[in-house]
């Protein structure tokens, strides 16, 4: 299998954003030929005069069947500053997901509690607080449907195992190609229509206000509802 080719959203001496491909694993693991973070670290090695001394640093992640936006580090200092900035939720998040259902109200702010099943990797919603269980919080808003389904637009308050894809599901509109949580469309392997569409921060170094934008996924489901 072939390294996807990456798609560089932004890039500067310290900071690196790429629009990360559908089921490809984010973080390094042993065996993986490559992943988001071996392709990122070999790309800056590729353009540097010393590429041993390269780094690159992960402060947060998306599920393998994701797309969209993923920040990383090019220097360890700064990785610690966006850690902080990821910690202390000073960055709002945007996803985009295309559901099988449209929901009952155009938009709506779903409140939860969730407990994570590592024996089934799979996160387990309910309407009230019980045993173990996190609070979790996403806005939504319902932007437009066709044949295929409904596409939302996700505002994440808080960024739990899998809360997006659960916290839909649970309210009767599950991600499509995401059979983990009931979906019954079909989609493409290792894929769920679930975008990371963008990333909105100030800056670590600079202290400019900083808009990470992804495209898409360039399919039959996706395209006709930015065309």
């Amino acid at each position: 299998m072939q390294p996807p080719e990456l798609h560089i959203i932004y890039e500067d001496k310290q900071l690196l954003a790429i629009n990360k491909p559908q089921g490809l694993v984010t973080e390094f693991e042993h065996h993986l030929n490559f992943t988001l973070e071996s392709l990122a670290l070999n790309y800056i090695r590729s353009k540097e005069k010393y590429p041993q001394k390269c780094f690159i640093g992960v402060p947060h992640r998306l599920d393998r069947p994701v797309s969209g936006v993923v920040l990383l580090s090019k220097k360890k200092s700064v990785l610690k500053m966006l850690m902080d900035i990821f910690a202390k939720r000073e960055i709002e998040k945007t996803y985009w997901a295309i559901v099988e259902n449209k929901p009952a109200k155009e938009e709506d702010e779903l409140i939860n509690w969730l407990v994570k099943n590592t024996e089934i990797r799979k996160a387990i919603i309910h309407n009230s607080e019980v045993k173990d269980a996190m609070r979790v919080v996403l806005r939504y808003k319902f932007i437009k449907q066709n044949e295929q389904g409904s596409l939302l637009e996700i505002k994440l308050i808080t960024g739990k195992f899998h809360q997006i894809r659960a916290q839909l599901a649970h309210m009767g509109c599950p991600i499509i190609g995401d059979a983990h949580y009931g979906s019954t469309k079909v989609y493409k392997e290792n894929a769920v229509c679930l975008h990371a569409r963008e990333l909105k921060l100030i800056h670590p170094v600079t202290q400019e206000p900083l808009t990470l934008t992804a495209e898409v996924p360039h399919d039959e489901i996706w395209q006709p509802f930015v065309l």
